[in-house]
Formats: C-alpha cells, structure tokens, sequence
C-alpha cells in the first residue's frame, strides 16, 4: 500500500492534543457533531494528496502520537513539510451526493496547527469502501469511537479496485467495433485467445472525477503498432497488456497486464485530471479476457477476492447471481499480472530505454 495517498481537508479546527508526550488525543471529543461539506460545495472539491516526507519516530511504519519528536512530517499536494500531531476515530455519517448515506468509522488527523484531514482506510475493508462508492457530499462525526493510539498507520490505501471503460470507447465485436454503451448481454466480444466471447454482464455507472477516479488518458498511437487507434480513456486500474522483450526478460513472459495509472509517464500516456463527470462500463464476461478496446488489447472486468467491496451491492447481486461460484473462487488471471512494484519497475525500464509498450502482438486465432 502507498505512502502517498488521497486525503480530504476538513480545514483548521480546534487542536485534539493538547498535552504531548503520551498517546492520547485528550480534546478529540470536542470535534463531536461537526459536520464538513454541503450541497453549494461538496467534499470532493476538497480531495488532496498526502506525500510522506518522513515517519521516523518511534515507528519508522507510522505518524507517532507522543511527538517527543517532531519528526514525522508529510506534505500536502507537494506544498512545504507538515509535522503529524494527532489522530482519532468518529463513529461518522456519509452523505454522497446522489442524497443516499452510509455509515462509517472515520480516521481524522491533525498536523500540529490543527489543520484537519479524514485518512483512508489501512486495508481494504467496508469503511473504504463506503469512502470510494461515491462522490462525497458531506460528513458529519456523529461519536468519538476512540482516540488513545500509539499513531496513525503511514501505509494507507489509494486505489479504485473496478476496471472500467469510459462511454465513447469502441470495443471489437463480431459486428464490429462498436460503442460500449451500445453493447448488451449476449453481444459477442472479440478475444485475443480465440472464439469470440459473449458478454453476460455489462454495466455502467457516472461518477465525479477526482481522487482514484480520474481516467487515465492514453492518447492514439502511444503504446507501439499505432495503438490505441484513437485516445482511449479508462480507469486507473485497469490493466493495459504490454508485450515487450523487457517483459520477457524480467518476468519470462511475453505478455504482461499492467495496470494503466503505472503507465503513466510514459509519452502519451496522463491522467485526464481536467475531466469533470465520467461514465465507467464493466464488462464481465464467463471468465477473465484480453479484448480489444480502440483497438488495444485490454482485459475485461476481473472478479477477484476485492471486486465485491468496489461494486455497489445491487450491482454485486446481478453479478454474484450469474457467477455463484464466485463466493468460494474468484476468475484467474488470463495473462500473468506482476506485482505493483514490479510494474513501475518495468515502466521505468521502457522509458529509460525508450521502448513501446506493445512492440508486438499476437492476433486472434481464427475459430
């Protein structure tokens, strides 16, 4: 899980430690019943990125709560050192902007001048998922849940787990390439390995573009072979296929699925932070693909062990009612994924020797 990871300003309030030196936010009750956000300017505007500049106290692994040492410090959206003071936990209410709510255990921070942020989950649980169903309207912290900790966990969660295309994006059919939005169950898709396949779910939802939902922008002809055909928009996490001699050499693999925020950097490849409102599609078909969208090789919705917490639960439902199985055992893999790290390594690698991502590619097999 990242050091650098989004967070959201609940501007400067009242100090929740006053007394340092133990492990205690004595006055943390005192942000009890306040409430951020409101229709005229909602939550979301105020998403920002924390950047670690260090969390070398008493854990090198977390922001300590004593600050005997003043030397756990992070920035804001890359803006001069802040020093860590305090964190604690609110029994809290999430209002998104659609009107509907959700409640949650909120984990708010402090930097020493009361400047006050609400942290992302640790790990990948129900709050965080109530964080990323939604834009965020407002929250209200309804009850102190506790506020004696020895800190706050410095590795802390950033992601969308939900791969998706956005509308406009032409994905190859057996009638041709067509409009996602266009596309229904039982349109059958074309696959890198062979028959065609049939969609047997497909869905879409618009979302307001910040944080982990900002589309990656990889604009035409930017990964090798003249693909993508066209500027192809798609979700952070949604993973691209590379087939690279890199790729072999590192992982002994000729194709590879990266995920596409890890490509960013190289030419032609962006986040489309500009992007105001967007409408994400999934795509599912009987088991995890390798489809072609702007005439790139992409894969289809993976339904692994963190898809359910990602989707809403209607959505879930469909799912989970065409896939039982999917209770016990989650899809495989169609193509070997590396780890996050070892991703941004092969990235690294293609731009410092100025290769394509796609220096080749294998064709579907005729049926």
């Amino acid at each position: 899980m990242p050091s650098t990871f989004k967070v959201i300003s609940l501007g400067q309030q009242s100090k929740m430690d006053t007394t340092e030196g133990n492990y205690t936010a004595e006055n943390a009750a005192d942000l009890v019943g306040m409430s951020f956000g409101e229709a005229g300017d909602p939550l979301f505007n105020d998403v920002q990125t924390l950047s670690e500049v260090s969390a070398s106290g008493g854990n090198r692994n977390a922001y300590d709560m004593n600050n005997n040492r003043s030397d756990d410090k992070f920035s804001i959206d890359g803006g001069s050192a802040q020093t860590f003071d305090a964190t604690a936990v609110f029994n809290a209410t999430l209002t998104y902007t659609d009107g509907t709510t959700a409640n949650f255990t909120a984990v708010v921070f402090q930097d020493t001048d009361g400047k006050t942020y609400l942290a992302p989950e640790f790990s990948q649980n129900a709050d965080q998922a109530a964080l990323e169903a939604k834009p965020i309207q407002s929250m209200s912290l309804d009850s102190l849940a506790g506020n004696r900790y020895s800190g706050m966990t410095a590795s802390r969660e950033d992601s969308d787990f939900v791969t998706c295309f956005v509308s406009g994006t032409l994905i190859a059919t057996v009638d041709g390439d067509l409009p996602i939005e266009a596309l229904s169950v039982g349109t059958e898709v074309i696959t890198q390995d062979g028959q065609p396949k049939p969609i047997r779910w497909i869905g879409g939802r618009t979302v307001r573009c910040y944080g982990s939902l900002i589309p990656v922008r990889i604009r035409a002809n930017t990964l090798g072979l003249g693909l993508p055909n066209r500027t192809l928009l798609v979700s952070k996490q949604h993973r691209m296929m590379v087939a690279s001699p890199i790729a072999k050499r590192m992982f002994g693999e000729d194709e590879v699925l990266v995920a596409a925020h890890k490509l960013v950097g190289l030419p032609g490849v962006e986040l489309a932070v500009e992007a105001g409102f967007v409408t994400y599609w999934h795509i599912l078909c009987d088991r995890h693909e390798v489809i072609f969208a702007n005439g790139a090789p992409v894969e289809t919705l993976y339904l692994g062990t963190m898809t359910k917490v990602a989707m809403s639960d209607a959505a879930w439902s469909e799912v989970a009612a065409l896939f039982p199985q999917l209770q016990t055992h989650a899809h495989r893999l169609v193509r070997m994924t590396p780890k996050g790290h070892a991703q941004s390594k092969l990235v690294a690698r293609m731009i410092k020797n100025k290769r394509a991502a796609l220096e080749r590619i294998r064709l579907p097999r005729a049926s």
